[in-house]
C-alpha cells in the first residue's frame, strides 16, 4: 500500500513513515517528487488552515487523476495562533514578515520573530497554540480532516539558538520550561500538534474504511 504526502520535505516524509511504522501499518509514503509533481508551489489562498490543507489535497488529486495515480493523499497546513493577537500569525505563520523583508532585504531572516515579540511587547497575555489541519483524501475524492494542537505561551525573548522554524524559539510548550525548538524528549514530541493530527488521521482512515489496505 502506498500513500501520497503532499510535501517535498524529506524530514516530514520520514516523520510520517516513522509514525506509520509505529502504528504497524503496511504503508509506504511517497512525496510529491515521487509522483512526478511538476506544477510548482500550490497557492494556499484559504482563510483557515483547514481550507489550505484541502486546497493542497484537491490540487494533488487533480494531478493524480490526470496521471492515473490511484493512491490516497494526505496534506497538512499548520500555524501559530496567539490569543492576544486574535489568532495571528495564523495562516500567515510561514510568511509573517514577508512584506518587511521585501521592503528591506537587509533585515534578518527571523524578522517574523522580532515582529511577533514587538506586537506582544508589554502584553501579559502570552498564551498561544500551534495547530495543524490534516486532510485525508481517497482516490475517489472523498475526504475527511483532523486537527492537532499544542498549547503553550510566547516567551518574552528568543530562547537558545535561533533556527528554523523560527517561531519555535519563542514558543514554550505547556508543561515544559524550554523553547519548542530545544525539546528532545521523544515522548513529548510524539504528542505535539502535527504528530497528533497525523496519528488521528491514520487511525481514523484505518477504522473508517479498507482503503488503507486495498492497494
Amino acid at each position: 500500500m502506498k500513500i501520497i504526502f503532499g510535501t517535498t520535505n524529506k524530514r516530514k516524509i520520514e516523520d510520517l513513515q516513522n509514525l506509520i511504522n509505529s502504528l504497524k501499518l503496511n504503508i509506504e509514503v511517497l512525496g510529491m517528487n515521487d509522483i512526478g509533481w511538476d506544477r510548482g508551489e500550490i497557492e494556499e489562498n484559504g482563510t483557515t488552515i483547514n481550507e489550505n490543507s484541502l486546497i493542497k489535497a484537491n490540487a494533488i488529486h487533480d494531478f493524480c487523476k490526470e496521471k492515473n495515480i490511484q493512491y490516497p493523499i494526505i496534506t497538512d497546513d499548520a500555524g501559530l495562533f496567539c490569543d492576544a493577537l486574535e489568532g495571528k500569525p495564523g495562516i500567515f505563520t510561514a510568511r509573517y514578515a514577508d512584506d518587511e523583508l521585501k521592503e528591506n532585504p537587509e533585515l534578518p531572516k527571523y524578522q517574523c520573530v522580532i515582529k511577533l515579540l514587538r506586537e506582544l511587547e508589554n502584553n501579559s497575555n502570552r498564551t498561544a497554540s500551534y495547530k495543524c489541519a490534516v486532510t485525508y483524501m481517497k482516490p475517489n475524492g472523498e475526504y475527511f480532516q483532523e486537527i492537532g494542537q499544542s498549547k503553550g505561551k510566547i516567551a518574552n525573548d528568543i530562547i537558545g539558538e535561533l533556527k528554523k522554524p523560527y517561531f519555535y524559539s519563542v514558543f514554550v510548550l505547556d508543561g515544559t520550561n524550554t523553547a519548542f525548538s530545544d525539546i528532545t524528549d521523544e515522548n513529548i514530541l510524539k504528542n505535539t500538534y502535527r504528530y497528533n493530527a497525523l496519528k488521528k488521521i491514520l487511525t481514523r482512515a484505518k477504522d473508517k474504511s479498507t482503503e488503507m489496505g486495498e492497494r
